[in-house]
């Protein structure tokens, strides 16, 4: 095989390392340390001591983990994908689902809008048949070859609604390819025939295909692709109410089997502001991350995607773009990499390129998808749009640019970019709430086979530490930047440990189950109240970080708390943060607000030391 064929160096990719009991429960106990109190904590340790003793039940499941690693490519991979995603019953929406913004180019008119759909929709393509010709290059990062099995789940399938645990449907290498992708508009959904002679289609045809759905969808049609948001056992049902006709099977598969789906998104919100108000940036921002993850509800463009493929990808009327990701199988590394080349290429796309005439007269219109809709599907369909639209309501989602600094300032500080704002996020969580808060940030294994995430748990004893200190109205410059300092540190090491598979949250989870397949009782390490607050998070985090506009977006993974998504460009970070309205204590705008506020108090402390030491 090539070497630089896609999957080339699938071989060169090593197994995820199985931690030692000794140090998961040691690394374990120091993430509980700064949550409870000496009584609190001597009870959690007395459990591990217990779990953890020799010949004691943490060994027996050590071993049947040890022998799965043996036997399968990733010990942790399948269970993680079954429990945690596929067996979720929830709507995919704010669950299992995160947009990613790529990109961001300003359109007016009608013709610019039709340019830059069929740019992005090439490109779509493009990205597509590099994998299935196993033409795009192989990535390696920081020396370690990245697993490239995620690539095949992106496109040509997606996931199937079942009772009690999803199916995943992809196409594997050697499956017949897709060769059309499906564009929706006005809740409308149709085929357009992209790769023909083993070759992906010209920037006139794509552009002509487009303008002519869109004038084929001139009218909002009912909005089927909603039902792909509802609860997986009720969307089960509905699914195989709607596969009964065989229209609706065929159009269901060919939805399903499409390469992708690409969502014209020109229904939505107005900016709330002109651009000559100092808040514009912001509130444009805004209105483009919340767009992102949910359209708006069904009222604007939820029902223009189909949320069951992997990649949902969007353009809206303003111009800005990316995808909206359903995460049972696949992971944000490889989707910031195909955003990152959707945006930089499409750029390149070659608008000059008009084929023949007689070949352009013979072109097909775009396959209109057609739907038999009986009055109970018509019921399932209202009753899911009503369901979407309340959960819409439910979150209230910000943006914000903050232009003041960026990268480069807090590498002048010999800090870790991502250290710093995830030890900002801790303080800031802190002032407003008064206590500490368990933080996620996602953390990327594909230099593993089959490598899927581990947690990054930013919590520490030195955060607490930085809290009670930075809060302190007697505290100095010095005292403040030192604690800081040290907190972000101990990120950064505790981030290090878990980029080469030492991370404890994984091993933990994979213990639980072990005993769960096992047929054992649930070990009571896992009743306790230190494991149920740690993984309660109410400071969710994730960095999307690909083009100087890109950033992302999801709910909070707990009722009191927020999902925060953060872009770190050179002198720029752009952020989004999501809150529950129901929830008196939190508020996203009033997060950000502190934020700006934080960054700016550093920036003029780390000055006035800057000072002191000339």
């Amino acid at each position: 095989m090539d070497s630089k064929s896609t999957f080339s160096h699938q071989d060169d990719v090593p197994k995820l390392p199985l931690p030692k009991l000794q140090d998961t429960f040691y690394n374990y106990l120091a993430s509980v340390r700064p949550f409870v109190n000496d009584e609190q904590y001597a009870q959690t340790e007395a459990l591990v001591n217990e779990f953890g003793k020799p010949g004691g039940i943490a060994e027996e499941l050590q071993q049947y983990i040890a022998e799965k690693a043996k036997s399968s490519d990733n010990w942790v991979t399948d269970w993680w994908t079954d429990y945690i995603y596929l067996k979720n019953r929830n709507s995919v929406i704010f669950n299992s689902s995160g947009c990613i913004m790529a990109g961001y180019e300003w359109v007016t008119t009608e013709d610019e809008y039709i340019d830059l759909a069929a740019k992005i929709a090439l490109k779509i393509v493009d990205y597509y048949w590099l994998i299935y010709t196993q033409t795009l290059p192989p990535e390696n990062f920081g020396g370690r070859w990245q697993c490239m099995k995620q690539k095949l789940y992106m496109f040509g399938g997606g996931r199937i609604p079942k009772h009690g645990i999803d199916v995943f449907d992809w196409q594997n290498l050697g499956d017949d390819i897709s060769r059309h992708i499906i564009i929706s508009h006005n809740n409308r959904f149709f085929a357009i025939e992209s790769i023909k002679d083993n070759k992906v289609i010209t920037f006139t045809e794509m552009r002509m295909q487009i303008k002519r759905l869109i004038e084929m969808s001139a009218e909002v049609s009912e909005p089927v692709g909603i039902l792909t948001a509802a609860e997986r056992d009720r969307w089960a049902d509905v699914l195989e109410l709607l596969l009964k006709d065989p229209q609706n099977e065929q159009s269901w598969r060919t939805i399903h089997r499409g390469i992708t789906v690409l969502s014209l998104e020109r229904n939505l919100p107005e900016i709330p502001v002109s651009p000559d108000h100092p808040d514009y940036a912001d509130e444009q921002f805004t209105i483009f991350v919340a767009g992102s993850l949910h359209a708006y509800g069904s009222k604007y463009s939820a029902a223009n995607r189909w949320n069951d493929k992997c990649i949902a990808n969007y353009l809206g009327r303003y111009g800005y773009f990316g995808l909206l990701g359903e995460h049972s199988n696949i992971d944000g590394s490889p989707l910031f990499l195909y955003n990152s080349y959707v945006e930089q290429q499409i750029s390149k796309v070659k608008t000059d390129d008009e084929p023949p005439r007689e070949y352009l007269d013979e072109v097909s219109a775009p396959l209109k998808i057609e739907w038999n809709l009986s009055e109970e599907l018509r019921y399932h369909i209202q009753q899911t749009a009503e369901t979407i639209d309340k959960s819409v309501d439910s979150l209230l989602t910000r943006g914000m640019i903050f232009s003041d600094y960026g990268k480069e300032f807090i590498k002048s500080q010999k800090m870790s970019p991502d250290s710093f704002i995830q030890t900002a996020l801790q303080l800031i969580y802190y002032k407003l709430a008064g206590q500490l808060g368990s933080q996620y940030e996602s953390c990327a294994l594909r230099h593993f086979v089959h490598g899927r995430t581990e947690t990054i748990r930013s919590a520490t004893i030195k955060s607490k530490i930085l809290c009670e200190i930075w809060t302190n109205p007697h505290a100095t410059d010095s005292e403040k930047r030192a604690a800081f300092a040290d907190a972000t540190k101990l990120h950064n090491k505790i981030a290090r440990e878990a980029y080469v598979g030492q991370g404890w949250d994984r091993h933990m989870f994979g213990l639980k189950i072990a005993a769960l397949e096992k047929g054992l009782p649930e070990p009571e390490l896992f009743r306790d109240y230190a494991y149920k607050k740690l993984n309660q998070y109410e400071v969710s985090t994730s960095q999307m970080t690909c083009g100087k506009s890109s950033n992302g977006a999801f709910a909070p993974s707990c009722h009191h708390g927020y999902g925060i998504s953060y872009s770190i460009q050179p002198h720029q970070l752009n952020f989004s943060c999501t809150s529950f309205v129901s929830c008196p204590t939190t508020d996203s705008k009033l997060f950000l607000d502190k934020v700006r506020e934080f960054f700016r108090e550093y920036r003029d402390m780390a000055e006035r030391l800057a000072e002191a030491n000339e």
